[in-house]
């Protein structure tokens, strides 16, 4: 059994993620705010870390339930 929505918000998840990594951080840099660009790489690794455990629980659930 697979949740139909799943896919959408793992692809959701990394974009975010890329999307925090390649704008917000070197933004940040640029600026030379430390504390902010800090904050942005830890939320940007969170955001594709959850797409990759959300995937790979649902491959998990698929397989053995």
């Amino acid at each position: 059994m697979n949740i139909g929505y799943l896919g959408y918000v793992v692809v959701l998840f990394y974009i975010a993620g890329a999307f925090i990594l390649l704008t917000d951080v070197k933004a940040y840099k640029n600026a030379n705010l430390e504390k902010e660009q800090k904050v942005s790489k830890f939320l940007g690794w969170v955001n594709i870390s959850l797409g990759f455990a959300l995937m790979s629980v649902n491959w998990i659930y698929n397989i053995f339930l």
